[in-house]
């Protein structure tokens, strides 16, 4: 962790076993992307057959990847952060900081996953598939409303922590 945050619930059980589930789910879907794309080229180049259907799966596996690796990301606080302005705010107030940015994320995490949910639902009423294999795109989109929501939570839980006093930023503890 870049950041310096202690994880969230570090001690909990269930919190470890979502991270190392999902941990392992966004590695296993790495690894198969990386192994479709290796099929793909070397069937291109030099079979001149790529894989049938080799861009649809790569586009779901992708989804699966960035939407399970989500959560874990903000639950550790391992986001892209820029510290343009941190220089600026008082070591006092670095911990508000922290609990406003994790409640605004938290809140836009919550607003996509309901959007997500919703065209979840609009695409099962469509039947919406994909053009070559026929993939159904509804159980795709509720999957990544659904960690857009977890998401939303470990958010909301690492700003609690922040309230609490459980979480702390590195600067407070260099002090």
């Amino acid at each position: 962790m870049s950041n310096g945050a202690e994880p969230v619930l570090s001690g909990d059980r269930l919190t470890r076993w979502a991270g190392y589930t999902l941990g392992t789910v966004a590695a296993v879907t790495l690894f198969g992307m990386m192994m479709l794309t290796f099929a793909d080229v070397w069937g291109r180049y030099l079979l001149r057959q790529p894989v049938f259907g080799g861009y649809e799966v790569t586009e779901f596996m992708m989804g699966v990847l960035i939407f399970t690796a989500l959560p874990m990301l903000c639950a550790q606080e391992g986001h892209v952060t820029i510290d343009l302005l941190d220089h600026m705010v008082k070591k006092s107030w670095l911990r508000w900081q922290r609990v406003a940015v994790n409640l605004v994320s938290g809140l836009v995490l919550a607003a996509m996953s309901w959007r997500v949910f919703l065209l979840s639902d609009q695409l099962a009423a469509n039947r919406e598939v994909t053009m070559t294999l026929k993939i159904p795109h509804a159980p795709f989109a509720l999957v990544f409303a659904i960690m857009a929501a977890c998401a939303a939570a470990a958010c909301f839980a690492v700003a609690m922590g922040y309230l609490a006093n459980v979480r702390r930023v590195a600067s407070d503890t260099a002090q």
